[in-house]
């Protein structure tokens, strides 16, 4: 068994950050709103800024959460369908009477749920995640077809819809929630040891486990926290949009991967930041707010989504190698 000091510095170690891929992004956004605000004078402005962050603000909660899951070294792909079963959860358990606040209990239980099985049937069936994940995402995606028979389910009440549509200071409701939560999320990743134990366990799963690490009950923990996130912003669409469908979400989860791999999370573990995350998410909400302004087809903003994908991780191997490199000779 590894003593505490030995754990304590292998934990640092592998929660150090590449502050170089943050660098870059916020290099390339600044120099993509310059552009876009010499060539479009509403680009700016505060009306198109708080639509582009209300147009990202949703998957920027899912994200947290996949940050975590990244990091630890495994992979969700059931965010999206459980962004909207929460919704659809929410509005049925509202249209039955159930008062606000015990609906959203329920949806949040039935979200963190999903994770707990996502993380068993890995370990229970020996497979990856990725077949783990996937399988809950068709289950659920099927669940959600069928509870709703297509349909969507709207007349939510001003009460629940004040969640979604309410401003605090001028600033909508659900980014003060994604501001608290990627404050809070980030702050333990950095400070608190058992958060920091992700860095370890995607690093090196072998080494966590020989110091003590319970790493299946640790994997619990971060799929049930991504599926609970899934499910928090499956609640605000509910609010925000005053309904909730069964299309909610729809190709949410390669976005999102896209977003935390951007943002410098490597898909092999260890590496990875909350505010990495965001600037990932930001530069995507930028990119796709200048496809908009601009009148470009969406088809395009695919195949650009897709090749910063393949450079994030092809960035991303380098600098991970240059890092590990590093602590080996620390």
């Amino acid at each position: 068994m590894m003593t505490e000091n030995t754990t304590n510095k292998l934990l640092q170690k592998f929660a150090g950050n590449l502050g170089t891929n943050n660098i870059v992004l916020i290099v390339s956004m600044v120099v993509l709103m310059v552009v876009m605000t010499l060539n479009y004078e509403y680009f700016l402005t505060w009306l198109n800024m708080k639509v582009l962050a209300m147009g990202f603000v949703l998957e920027a909660v899912v994200a947290i959460g996949m940050t975590l899951v990244i990091i630890s070294g495994g992979i969700d792909l059931s965010v999206g369908a459980v962004f909207a079963f929460t919704a659809i959860v929410t509005a049925y358990g509202l249209k039955s009477g159930i008062p606000v606040l015990p609906a959203i209990i329920i949806s949040l239980f039935a979200a963190g749920l999903i994770g707990f099985l996502n993380a068993r049937m890995a370990k229970w069936f020996r497979v990856h995640p990725f077949i783990a994940t996937l399988a809950t995402m068709l289950m659920i995606r099927g669940v959600n077809l069928v509870v709703t028979d297509g349909t969507t389910i709207s007349g939510l009440g001003r009460e629940f819809c004040f969640i979604g549509q309410a401003e605090m200071l001028g600033i909508p409701f659900p980014i003060v929630i994604f501001a608290v939560l990627a404050i809070a999320v980030g702050y333990c990743l950095k400070n608190h040891r058992f958060f920091r134990q992700v860095y370890f366990v995607g690093g090196n799963a072998q080494a966590a486990r020989m110091s003590g690490i319970n790493i299946d009950r640790f994997l619990v923990f971060t799929y049930i926290t991504s599926a609970l996130l899934a499910g928090v912003a499956g609640v605000i669409a509910a609010a925000q949009y005053g309904c909730a469908s069964n299309t909610f979400g729809q190709g949410m989860e390669l976005r999102v991967i896209t977003a935390v791999v951007i943002g410098g999370a490597s898909l092999r573990g260890g590496v990875g930041t909350v505010f990495g995350t965001f600037l990932g998410v930001l530069f995507l909400a930028i990119v796709n707010n200048a496809f908009v302004m601009t009148d470009i087809s969406s088809y395009w903003q695919e195949i650009v989504n897709g090749t910063m994908l393949l450079i994030a991780v092809l960035l991303g191997r380098g600098l991970n190698k240059r890092a590990r490199e590093r602590i080996a000779d620390e």
